[in-house]
């Protein structure tokens, strides 16, 4: 069944450039899709339409029970809210904040005790290996370690597609293996997942790749 489904969408910045013409795409429920292709093919862009971070300049998007979205939309505040989890090369973690603090944030929004809060955020640390890390600075961790962060961060929002943009760039050999391994983990409890990535390397993970250039 498929969960989004991109139909006929236009993507132009200003007149002349149209990075996406008559683009339709559906992806199912459970699946781990990666997104491959040049410099400049558009693949974040793409992910960023299917995030609802990125207006479209024609066609309809659903995702789910939601209909004909647009970024602005309360149905995709809802979405990016409670649904859609972003994961970036650079962790889109506060540096300057404890990873307590961090985990906290996404948490903000269940209706549950600060005990039990502070379980959920145990559990996960203690599974990811970084059950020592719970009041050290984001700063002061490596970068598998953030990224790890970031994926728990996913878990306690209870994100239900994550979106994945170059998620082991400038990770180590070692690392990279560790986050592709969650990721893979997620996928087989039910995340759909969406991942751009250049290395071709990882594409035996995926359920599915797409070259974003042949959809141009």
């Amino acid at each position: 069944m498929s969960l989004i489904v991109l139909k006929n969408i236009k993507k132009e910045y200003g007149k002349k450039q149209v990075l996406f013409n008559d683009l339709s795409l559906e992806i199912d429920q459970g699946e781990f899709v990666g997104l491959i292709g040049k410099s400049g093919a558009g693949k974040t862009t793409l992910l960023n339409i299917i995030g609802l971070i990125t207006d479209i300049s024609a066609g309809t998007i659903t995702i789910g029970n939601y209909k004909n979205l647009s970024m602005k939309s309360k149905n995709a505040m809802l979405l990016r809210r409670h649904t859609i989890g972003y994961l970036f090369q650079n962790y889109g973690l506060v540096e300057d904040e404890s990873v307590l603090w961090n985990l906290k944030l996404a948490l903000e929004y269940k209706k549950i005790g600060k005990g039990e809060k502070l379980r959920k955020i145990n559990k996960y640390l203690n599974q990811f290996g970084l059950d020592d890390m719970l009041n050290k600075k984001i700063y002061q961790l490596s970068g598998g370690e953030q990224q790890r962060v970031a994926i728990i961060k996913l878990i306690l929002q209870g994100s239900k597609i994550i979106l994945a943009d170059e998620p082991t760039s400038g990770l180590d050999k070692d690392n990279e293996a560790v986050v592709m391994s969650l990721l893979k983990k997620l996928n087989e409890s039910g995340v759909t997942i969406i991942m751009v990535t250049h290395n071709l390397n990882l594409c035996d993970y995926f359920s599915r790749v797409i070259d974003v250039e042949k959809y141009r």
